[in-house]
């Protein structure tokens, strides 16, 4: 794990376009000396600040981030109305992870872009996340479902452990995704913190772009490690998905697949509503089949050539086992080439 990592990002230039006067009552608020970060912060960049219809005097803004009337790029800024701003490849890698564990796990477990409101977590307030009492994962499971799920801002409860945290690297977060979000992720006892780099931001070319940790009985993070590969990409075990990897399809899309293992196939939530419907598809037509075989069948036995129990017999076996007869075996029996028992599902299951 990188703990060095201090990339150089310049504060955006700022002119008094952006600085609209402050109302009566803010001017007289002493402006903060300086920027969490140690840097100074120019007068006017605190003028635009301030005149942000969600500005919060509590909030330790940082001049490394941008802060718009209703967008910001600071991903521990939880503001009622304001978005994250975020690249396409970025969005798709978490509405990939968000859509499919939501498939498998169904509604109000799975969460993303939601605000946690923290207690104090005892990790120092060097730590962004912990000096803004807040933290806003890209994906999280919980345990339970969640009575408030519907709001943005929800107070993080100890009881209610949350199992999965999905973080999507970022050209301007992505170096808190490294050490402060670990810090804080593990004094939440989230069980599982996984990452992802969809544009290489922080992983070099030889490394995976998917990695995981997983909480210890001792309260540690340790590595996750791939149980395989598959088409050249690592495939982990989750507590929670099971077996899963992230595809990149091109053009900006990134899908997070889980394996069924019933079926032998990767799933996501169009492969697997594709699939779905092949199925049903399937059925129909087997249905149609098993109808058609019984039509022929009871007219048979109608006209004395087949016991009269026989059609209902075979009814009920077909339907228990969801077995189809071929044609020509019903062919046969209707001609007396071979006795209705062949038509029974493999075993003589009647």
């Amino acid at each position: 794990m990188d703990t060095n990592l201090n990339p150089k990002v310049s504060v955006p230039a700022r002119d008094n376009s952006l600085a609209p006067d402050l109302a009566t009552g803010l001017a007289t608020r002493p402006p903060p000396a300086a920027a969490p970060n140690g840097s100074k912060a120019s007068n006017t960049w605190w003028a635009h600040i301030k005149a942000l219809d969600h500005y919060d005097p509590a909030y330790p803004y940082d001049p490394r981030h941008v802060y718009g009337p209703d967008w910001t790029d600071d991903d521990a800024y939880g503001k009622d109305g304001v978005t994250f701003m975020a690249a396409p490849s970025h969005r798709t890698s978490i509405n990939g992870c968000f859509d499919e564990a939501q498939r498998l796990l169904g509604l109000n477990k799975v969460f993303s872009d939601r605000c946690l409101k923290l207690p104090d977590l005892d990790v120092p307030k060097t730590n962004r996340y912990a000096r803004s009492g807040q933290v806003i994962p890209d994906v999280f499971i919980q345990a339970r479902p969640r009575p408030d799920e519907r709001r943005h801002e929800i107070a993080f409860a100890p009881d209610n452990p949350i199992l999965f945290v999905l973080e999507v690297l970022s050209e301007s977060t992505f170096h808190h995704d490294l050490e402060p979000k670990v810090e804080i992720y593990r004094a939440m006892g989230v069980r599982e913190f996984w990452r992802y780099d969809p544009e290489r931001w922080h992983r070099k070319e030889d490394e995976f772009r998917l990695w995981g940790l997983r909480l210890s009985t001792n309260g540690a993070y340790k590595d996750i490690e791939p149980l395989r590969m598959a088409d050249e990409l690592p495939v982990y075990r989750s507590e929670v998905l099971g077996e899963f990897r992230m595809l990149d399809e091109g053009g900006d899309i990134h899908t997070l697949q889980t394996w069924d293992a019933t079926r032998g196939v990767w799933l996501d939530p169009v492969r697997a509503s594709d699939l779905a419907a092949d199925e049903a598809k399937q059925l129909a037509v087997q249905d149609s089949a098993r109808a058609n075989a019984l039509t022929l069948l009871t007219l048979h036995a109608e006209q004395g050539a087949l016991a009269s129990h026989v059609p209902d017999t075979l009814a009920a076996a077909w339907e228990r086992t969801r077995w189809v007869p071929e044609p020509a075996d019903v062919l046969n029996v209707l001609t007396g080439s071979s006795d209705w028992t062949s038509l029974l599902p493999p075993g003589g299951a009647r």
